[in-house]
């Protein structure tokens, strides 16, 4: 590729992508106006905001703040925001099970590997797996965790049971997706090599393709468990356990100093996590 070509593909005023910039804000300015958005109407609001959150002077303790840390609430909270860290977890060891197998039959190249043959009945076989797979991802993804914990808080009942099931089912089509593109994204070379040699699948996922991606692994694991976490803390509206539990009943009441405790003890604890994944994603990265 010569300087010419290079300078051409880079051009950031080539028509292509003035052409796209322009769908992004035609698209943009339609989305605007077919929402109602108003930056008037926010900057009008601010100010009801402000007072909702300050409280009523004629009512008694209807401000957030100061946060309420009198009594054994605070205690009960810190309880209950363990029971959402460990719903958290077992979700994630759930969905990273069931995820980390069917991501290799969900890419393309490493489902070659493992289905020999481009005709005939493996190219069947390749396609019917391929596609199954990919359903049930987009199935377990495209709805929603609060719906999940709903339909298994009418199984199970109410408690942490059904919002872990729920992160669990959701969350493995969340990582089925970004482990079969991060598979699809790894150098062939060393793929090709232990296959020239004679290699079988196992042994070519596992000395050719885990070494590639298992940064990226680790990544989107701590990610989703940050995710999780934040997720299982409104899951507790539905009845699946968990800190909130008690958000939604002191919001429900207007107990907003109770609330903003909880939220505090929220906000730490996933900056918590946040700092112990970045250690951990630091060691593998």
């Amino acid at each position: 590729m010569n300087i010419e070509e290079i300078k051409r593909q880079t051009n950031p005023f080539h028509p292509y992508n003035i052409m796209i910039l322009a769908v992004a804000l035609v698209v943009t300015a339609w989305c605007w106006n077919s929402t109602e958005m108003s930056v008037v109407a926010i900057l009008d609001g601010w100010g009801n905001m402000i007072t909702y959150i300050g409280g009523n002077p004629e009512i008694e303790d209807s401000g957030f703040f100061p946060p309420n840390m009198a009594g054994h609430g605070p205690v009960k909270y810190l309880l209950s925001m363990l029971e959402t860290v460990q719903m958290a977890f077992l979700a994630l060891i759930i969905s990273v099970i069931i995820a980390f197998p069917l991501a290799f039959f969900a890419s393309k190249n490493t489902l070659d590997i493992i289905i020999s043959g481009r005709r005939g009945m493996p190219l069947l076989l390749k396609r019917v797996v391929y596609t199954l797979v990919r359903f049930f991802a987009n199935i377990s993804r495209s709805i929603n965790e609060i719906v999940w914990a709903l339909l298994f808080v009418s199984a199970v009942g109410l408690g942490p049971m059904p919002g872990i099931l729920a992160l669990g089912i959701h969350t493995s089509g969340v990582l089925i997706k970004l482990f079969s593109e991060g598979i699809e994204a790894v150098q062939q070379e060393p793929v090709d090599a232990l296959i020239a040699t004679g290699a079988g699948f196992i042994k070519v996922i596992r000395y050719a393709v885990l070494p590639q991606i298992t940064p990226f692994f680790v990544s989107m694991t701590l990610y989703r468990l940050e995710s999780d976490v934040r997720s299982a803390t409104i899951l507790g509206f539905t009845g699946a356990g968990g800190i909130g539990v008690y958000l939604f009943d002191k919001l429900r009441s207007y107990e907003n100093r109770d609330a903003t405790t909880i939220l505090i003890i929220i906000v730490i604890t996933v900056a918590i996590i946040d700092r112990i994944s970045a250690a951990i994603r630091a060691r593998y990265t």
